[in-house]
């Protein structure tokens, strides 16, 4: 598969019949084979995940599917969103499965979780793959918040995590923050915890990739033993082809 990052939360997979596309919101998506079927993922409302703009694809690709969280409320009127876009989108909401089609006989199985923070992250299987895009569903402590909240944050976000209890994960799309500063790194070693997966994609870093190789260095006792890939990004755009 090929797997291109698109600024932020944002990529695309590439995959031999279909594209993902996954929480869009700025940048160049590249030119796609009009004769695969799309996929675009929204997990949220907020707008670091979410453009509307993702309705003009259905301008040059019309075998397009939008998989929206259920927080995002479309109107025609409000959204300019044609009908037969409209009829295209399937609205989700968190710890429910679903099922998609690519073709007849090849369906993808939608798990959704429930996010920390707003609407839904995303865990997929397809072709014996499993791919695992989190949205904004992370352990977000902060050091200006009350221990109540980081405590009642810290519990909803063990919940979600139980749901992935040694669940095989060939790639996991995962946020990193920066702005959390000493706890930057908690949501991410939680579910290296919790999964076991190949290839770790971080993300939502906020122009900051160099939080990446930070939480190698200081985290490095915990990776030694690990299986698991943790990929060095750099610039929008960048691009891998990954066998999995």
């Amino acid at each position: 598969m090929e797997i291109t990052y698109l600024g932020h939360s944002g990529f695309l997979i590439e995959w031999e019949t279909c594209y993902w596309l996954f929480d869009y919101y700025k940048g160049n998506i590249p030119t796609m084979n009009t004769e695969k079927k799309i996929f675009v993922f929204a997990s949220h409302k907020h707008g670091d995940h979410y453009n509307p703009k993702i309705f003009e694809l259905y301008d040059k690709y019309k075998n397009i599917q939008f998989i929206l969280s259920s927080d995002i409320k479309l109107s025609k009127e409000k959204m300019g969103v044609a009908n037969e876009i409209l009829e295209n989108i399937v609205s989700v909401k968190p710890s429910n499965q679903y099922e998609m089609y690519v073709k007849d006989d090849e369906r993808i199985i939608l798990q959704t979780l429930n996010s920390t923070d707003c609407g839904v992250a995303f865990l997929l299987y397809y072709q014996d793959k499993v791919i695992y895009h989190a949205g904004d569903l992370n352990l977000w402590v902060w050091k200006g918040e009350s221990k109540q909240y980081n405590n009642n944050m810290t519990a909803n976000y063990n919940k979600e995590m139980n749901k992935l209890k040694d669940v095989r994960i060939d790639i996991a799309f995962v946020p990193l923050d920066p702005r959390q500063e000493e706890y930057y790194y908690m949501g991410m070693e939680s579910l290296l915890d919790t999964a076991n997966i190949k290839y770790v994609f971080p993300m939502h870093f906020w122009e900051k990739p160099s939080i990446i190789s930070q939480f190698k260095k200081d985290r490095a006792t915990k990776l030694t033993n690990s299986s698991t890939n943790i990929m060095d990004i750099y610039e929008d755009g960048q691009n891998w082809n990954i066998e999995i």
